[in-house]
């Protein structure tokens, strides 16, 4: 069961699920995703949101249930973890997607990762979760640069000329002259990073500017931009006008916490005089409600 997928959005396919569905499959089983023709002998269930998580009381008895919104230390079983994804199970998914490292350097307080995942390692290599069939990874590496193995994945996505989503973004801390040459040559349609707290502004001018100096033209760079995290809330708005000086895409995303609720609307200081964004308009649309520049 993906506790994720409502009648609102589309669905983005679960891993975990994916490779659950690939395991028994081996074994001869029949699998079905949310809606079985029988009941079940396994019932596996499977949440990636907090704010999702209510949905277990959906879930039947007896089922093994995981997932980020609910359990962090619930992993999969060696068998199961590595071995190629059923992407069958979301008839729509066109893309191959997975992990070539876990884990990462930094500690921010607002993050899962060090809970979930620890330390930064190597994990496999994007042959383990590419399906041929597929031109595009969509690649979850939470601090790619970071990983000990970074210029392997790297070498792996051009070598293959594979178009990659490095959906949970690279950290621009990290930015240097070497690994510049590599994003230069993998096919990508947007770069994306985050600048999560004015702590690191330098690091962010510093590493937009290397980009553009080496011909990653400012359409082609986006950020996520963290707002409502208790500590960082009033200097958002610094952060987005930096952001925008650039011409850079911007996509805002809301702290949420663990039990799933974004934060209170509240009206800073500055945000009357924030210029036009670039980005997902619905994000900053909400964004731009919830700090009050825009009525509800």
């Amino acid at each position: 069961m993906d506790l994720d997928i409502s009648n609102r959005r589309r669905p983005s396919p679960n891993l975990a699920l994916m490779k659950l569905s690939a395991y028994h499959k081996a074994q001869g089983d029949e699998v079905y995703l949310n809606f079985p023709l029988k009941g079940p002998d396994i019932t596996y269930a499977s949440c990636v949101f907090t704010w999702n998580a209510k949905r277990r009381t959906s879930v039947p008895d007896g089922a093994t249930v995981g997932g980020s919104g609910i359990d962090l230390k619930a992993d999969l079983p060696p068998g199961v973890e590595h071995i190629m994804p059923d992407y069958s199970l979301y008839p729509s998914v066109n893309f191959s997607m997975g992990f070539t490292s876990r884990g990462c350097i930094r500690m921010c307080p607002w993050c899962i990762v060090p809970v979930k995942e620890g330390q930064i390692e190597p994990w496999t290599r994007i042959y383990e979760f590419w399906d041929r069939r597929h031109r595009k990874i969509v690649l979850l590496d939470n601090n790619l640069l970071a990983g000990p193995n970074w210029r392997q994945t790297m070498g792996d996505l051009i070598t293959e000329a594979l178009e990659v989503d490095f959906n949970q973004g690279l950290d621009i801390r990290l930015l240097n002259k070497e690994n510049i040459e590599y994003l230069k040559q993998v096919k990508v349609k947007e770069l994306r990073f985050a600048f999560d707290h004015i702590g690191y502004e330098k690091a962010v001018r510093e590493g937009i500017e290397l980009l553009l100096a080496n011909g990653l033209g400012s359409r082609k760079i986006s950020f996520y931009l963290l707002y409502g995290f208790p500590v960082i809330e009033q200097e958002c708005v610094e952060r987005v006008k930096i952001l925008a000086s650039y011409n850079v895409e911007v996509y805002p995303m809301a702290y949420k916490g663990p039990d799933g609720k974004e934060p209170p609307r509240r009206v800073l200081k500055g945000i009357e005089d924030i210029p036009l964004l670039h980005g997902a308009r619905q994000n900053i649309d909400k964004f731009l409600r919830l700090v009050g520049r825009l009525p509800e």
